[in-house]
């Protein structure tokens, strides 16, 4: 008598599973508030030292504007490094007389004088060595 039961009542319930009809409701809302984006951009600056230079350094000159910038290496070897020049720069022989800018050219031995430290290290003269 029990499974006839069970029978009874599965088909019953079966004819009402199969004809469930499911309603689905989709609710769009839009806003006219501004947004806000927030960004946040990091930067990262790694200090290498590639070069301590000083006024002991006979330095050859690779690349030279007066009263801007002169670019010297210490060896054939190594990379040149460039160097601002001050605004009061002075420019001498190795007896310590002046000489003209345009007598230092690219190949010219050199010893700089500098002032301040870091970023913000000038030179402030140029002793040129063994002028040709």
């Amino acid at each position: 008598m029990r499974p006839k039961t069970i029978a009874f009542a599965c088909a019953l319930v079966a004819p009402l599973a199969l004809g469930q009809v499911s309603t689905t409701t989709t609710e769009t809302s839009t806003s006219t508030q501004p947004t806000t984006t927030v960004t946040r951009e990091t930067t990262t600056t790694t200090t290498e030292e590639i070069m301590r230079l000083d006024s002991t350094h006979l330095l050859t000159v690779k690349s030279f504007a007066p009263g801007d910038k002169i670019a010297v290496q210490t060896s054939p070897d190594t990379n040149p490094v460039t160097i601002r020049l001050d605004h009061a720069i002075s420019y001498v022989d190795g007896s310590g007389a002046p000489i003209s800018p345009s007598s230092i050219q690219p190949g010219s031995h050199v010893r700089l004088e500098f002032a301040g430290s870091g970023p913000d290290r000038l030179v402030i003269r140029i002793v040129m060595v063994n002028p040709k």
